[in-house]
């Protein structure tokens, strides 16, 4: 019974110390992107409450540190302790390019990978890295990458995702 307790006031806390209260856990005002959705009984936890080891499906929450500049076809997030990179499965969707620093709560699945030189390189091409700092990278890069199903964005004004056509 106690340790039911405990557990209770633990993901309370969460909730509370993310943002995610009652209120927003249906997102209903949020900008939706990718064939999935989030149900009410999926509390999204901060990025900071994974680990190396996390992998398998999830919900988190975070700010949009950056987004590709050409089509949006991924995004870096952070809750200010963690980051993680953000692809979108199948390449099914794409979001807005002009998301970055727009509150984001994102389903998926999410794994530690190493992205090797040349992709890590060509990443930092595309956010708009400096000569130095693309030309810095030597090495794998070690991150924590989502496979979203699901984006919420919070806010209005944003962009028409890219389109092909």
């Amino acid at each position: 019974m106690v340790a039911k307790v405990f557990k209770g006031l633990a993901l309370c806390l969460v909730a509370v110390l993310t943002g995610c209260g009652a209120a927003d856990s249906n997102f209903k005002s949020w900008n939706h992107y990718g064939p999935a959705e989030i149900g009410p009984e999926e509390t999204p936890l901060a990025l900071s409450a994974l680990d190396e080891s996390s992998a398998g499906p999830l919900v988190v929450e975070g700010v949009i540190e950056e987004v590709c500049s050409i089509k949006g076809c991924w995004m870096v997030i952070s809750d200010g302790q963690r980051t993680a990179r953000v692809k979108f499965k199948g390449y099914s969707f794409l979001v807005p390019r002009n998301a970055a620093g727009r509150r984001v709560v994102i389903k998926g699945t999410g794994e530690m990978t190493l992205l090797d030189v040349a992709w890590a390189r060509r990443l930092a091409e595309r956010a708009g890295g400096s000569r130095a700092e693309i030309e810095a990278i030597t090495r794998p890069v070690p991150v924590y990458e989502i496979q979203a199903t699901a984006v919420y964005i919070k806010g209005s004004g944003l962009d028409e995702p890219h389109s092909e056509s």
